[in-house]
C-alpha cells in the first residue's frame, strides 16, 4: 500500500485517528454540518482550544469556518470571552475571600489568645508599674539619707535654736516619710505601702477622703484597671493608738492584690508569715498576725459582727467587745494576744463560701 491516500501524503495515522475520534464527538453522531452545529461546533473548539493535528482535521475546521459568518463568529468569541472574564471574576473573588477568612480566622485567633491572656497582661502591667513606684520609693529614701548626712554636718550650734523651734511647729503635722515624699507629690491619696513576705503582696496603699471604691478599678495614675489597688479605709487614723486601720483589696485569681492573702486560712502558713509591713505614711510599721477569720458584708437589720465598722477602739468597752468577737469568729487566733491600747491592722478581701463573704485577716501592730 503506498503513501498517498484521502488523507494527503505522509499522514500521521495516531494524528489522523484523533482528529477522527475528536469529529465523531463534536458532530454528535449527525451526518449533516448545519449552521446551528456548525456554531456549537466552533464555540466549543474557541472555548477549549481545541487544536487539530491532521489535514483531516484541518479539513474540517475550515469547513465549520465556511458554515459561519465573521460577525456569527465575533459574537461566539464574545461571549467565550465574556465566560472566561466571570471566571476569572470568580476565582479573583475567591482568592479574595480566603485571604480575609485567613485575616478574619488569625485576627479571631490573636483575640482569643489576649482574651485567655488578658489577665495576664494586666498583671504584667500591674507587676511593672509597681515595680517602677517601688524603686522611686528606694531612690527617694536613698536622697533622704544623704540630705540628713549632710544636714547633720552643716549643723552649727547657733542654729541649734532655731531648729528647735521648727521642730516645736511642726508637732501638730507629722512629716511624711522621706521615702514616701515623692510618691505622695505624685498623686496625695498615696498612703503607705503594704508588704508580706511569702506572697505576692508588695503594693502601694491609697486612701480617697469619703470614697472606699474610687480605686477598686483604677491604679496609681488613675487608669481604668480591673485589679485596682489596695485600699486603706478613709476613716482610718494611722497615727493614734487604740485605732484599727482596714484595707481592702481585690481577691484576684491571678494572685496580685490580695489574691494570696487567703494562704492565711492555712495556720501553718500563718505561723511561718507571721510578721505584715504597713509603712503609712508618716511612720513604718510592723504587725503581727493574732488571727484570720470568715466574715461577710451584713444587712442592716443583722445583729452580727461588723469588723469594718470596728475602727474606734480607744475604750475598753469598745476593745474588749472587738477581742471578743475575734476570738468568737476566728478560723484560728496565733499566741499573739490582743491587750486593751493596741492597734490592730485588719487586711480585708472577696472570699466566695457564702454571698458577700470576706475573709479577713487581724493583726496586731508591735513596734
Amino acid at each position: 500500500m503506498g503513501n498517498d491516500s484521502e488523507y494527503g501524503t505522509g499522514y500521521d495515522p495516531r494524528a489522523l485517528d484523533h482528529d477522527l475520534q475528536l469529529i465523531h464527538q463534536l458532530m454528535r453522531g449527525k451526518k449533516k454540518l448545519t449552521l446551528q452545529l456548525a456554531q456549537e461546533i466552533y464555540y466549543i473548539i474557541k472555548s477549549k482550544n481545541i487544536t487539530f493535528q491532521s489535514s483531516k482535521g484541518e479539513a474540517f475546521w475550515e469547513q465549520v469556518l465556511q458554515k459561519t459568518t465573521e460577525t456569527q463568529r465575533a459574537q461566539i468569541e464574545g461571549k467565550i470571552l465574556a465566560k472566561k472574564r466571570r471566571k476569572q471574576n470568580v476565582k479573583r473573588l475567591l482568592r479574595i475571600n480566603r485571604t480575609i477568612a485567613v485575616a478574619v480566622s488569625v485576627t479571631i485567633l490573636l483575640l482569643c489568645i489576649v482574651f485567655l491572656n488578658w489577665n495576664l497582661i494586666l498583671d504584667i502591667r500591674t507587676n511593672y508599674q509597681t515595680k517602677k513606684l517601688h524603686e522611686k520609693i528606694l531612690v527617694s529614701a536613698d536622697l533622704n539619707t544623704k540630705d540628713a548626712a549632710r544636714d547633720s554636718g552643716n549643723n552649727k550650734p547657733e542654729n541649734d535654736r532655731l531648729l528647735l523651734e521648727d521642730e516645736t511647729q511642726k508637732q501638730s503635722t507629722p512629716d511624711i516619710l522621706g521615702k514616701f515624699s515623692a510618691l505622695h507629690d505624685e498623686n496625695s491619696d498615696f498612703s503607705g505601702w503594704l508588704s508580706i513576705e511569702g506572697t505576692k503582696i508588695n503594693y502601694p496603699v491609697m486612701s480617697r477622703e469619703g470614697d472606699n471604691n474610687y480605686y477598686l478599678d483604677k491604679n496609681f495614675t488613675g487608669q481604668e484597671d480591673k485589679n485596682g489597688l489596695l485600699i486603706l479605709d478613709y476613716r482610718s487614723n494611722v497615727l493614734e493608738r487604740g485605732q484599727n486601720i482596714i484595707i481592702y483589696g481585690h481577691n484576684m485569681r491571678t494572685g496580685v492584690m490580695f489574691g494570696t492573702l487567703k494562704n492565711y486560712k492555712d495556720k501553718d502558713f500563718c505561723m511561718s508569715h507571721q510578721t505584715i509591713r504597713f509603712d503609712s505614711l508618716y511612720e513604718e510599721g510592723t504587725y503581727r498576725v493574732v488571727a484570720a477569720m470568715l466574715s461577710a458584708v451584713a444587712y442592716e437589720d443583722e445583729d452580727v459582727f461588723r469588723y469594718y465598722d470596728a475602727i474606734d477602739i480607744s475604750t475598753k468597752e469598745r476593745f474588749d467587745e472587738f477581742r471578743q468577737n475575734i476570738e468568737s469568729n476566728a478560723l484560728y487566733t496565733t499566741e499573739e494576744n490582743l491587750e486593751y491600747g493596741d492597734s490592730c491592722l485588719i487586711l480585708s478581701t472577696c472570699d466566695y463560701y457564702t454571698e458577700d463573704g470576706r475573709f479577713v485577716v487581724i493583726a496586731k501592730k508591735t513596734d
